[in-house]
């Protein structure tokens, strides 16, 4: 929940992510038959994770309940847990 230094300037990250480091970038948060799972997520729609992955419960990414949900609504759950937790 806290910001996690890269040590990367955004220009350099971005390229990166471009040049596909997006794969490596986010294997801990993928979960067998993820591809297929989150191809019929909207755009303006992220993926909800129950128990949250960056929690002991959540660790096994396979186990965890997922739906689809409104982005604005994932996003604003997140920053209220965040404020909660005192990361903002």
């Amino acid at each position: 929940m806290a910001w996690q230094d890269l040590e990367l300037g955004f220009g350099d990250w971005l390229h990166a992510m471009l040049a596909g480091a997006v794969t490596q970038f986010y294997a801990a948060l993928r979960w067998p038959g993820w591809a297929t799972e989150v191809a019929s997520v909207a755009l303006d729609q992220g993926t909800s994770a129950w128990p949250p992955p960056w929690t002991r419960e959540g660790k096994d990414l396979s186990a965890m309940s997922r739906k689809a949900i409104p982005l604005a609504e994932l996003v604003s759950a997140q920053q209220d847990l965040a404020r909660q937790l005192g990361f903002r």
